[in-house]
């Protein structure tokens, strides 16, 4: 029986392995004259991308950022997600990512939790907050910190999404840190 216990352990702690709980955090302050075409912006619509955000008469120096879909799920709760999978920075930088989550009939009176699995050294990541979607979406900022000392190259981790205890899955992302 010992034996049996051992090795349900075993295969339940394989699975967890690399998986960490994302620390909640507030977001980045925005800087006066330190404007990032990624800042976080409120809007009528939820959050938005500064780069997504246009004042009539004034140009945008920044192209639009760009979101991807994915779904997590099937059947009855099939979800789909919005983010950013790919994303470029210097050494030192901070980027954010808005992950979205909806489900056909919505999601109301949940709760989303992040975690991340095997990322590398040098790249932290966090909790932005919640409340970046319109009614029956759950939505969070995604804090991404890349130490100075990082290595240019390409990085990959994994977000998962966790809705109300059940574990979605993951989407995978990629980081690019240039000189």
């Amino acid at each position: 029986m010992t034996i049996l216990w051992c090795v349900i352990l075993l295969a339940f702690t394989a699975c967890q392995q690399g998986r960490t709980p994302l620390p909640m955090r507030g977001m980045p302050l925005l800087v006066e004259g330190l404007e990032s075409p990624d800042d976080i912006i409120p809007t009528p619509g939820g959050w938005a991308y500064r780069a997504n955000v246009h004042q009539q008469g004034v140009e945008n120096p920044w192209p639009p950022i760009e979101s991807t879909s994915i779904v997590l799920g099937s059947g009855a709760d099939t979800l789909n997600i919005s983010y950013r999978d790919y994303i470029e920075t210097e050494a030192g930088g901070i980027k954010n990512n808005i992950i979205r989550a909806g489900k056909e009939g919505g999601l109301f009176d949940s709760r989303l939790a992040l975690y991340s699995v095997v990322v590398p050294a040098g790249i932290e990541l966090s909790d932005g907050g919640r409340g970046v979607g319109l009614p029956g979406t759950l939505g969070t900022i995604l804090v991404i910190e890349i130490s100075p000392d990082v290595t240019p190259g390409q990085y990959s981790f994994e977000i998962g999404l966790e809705i109300d205890g059940r574990d979605y899955g993951t989407v995978p992302c990629a980081i690019k840190v240039t000189d």
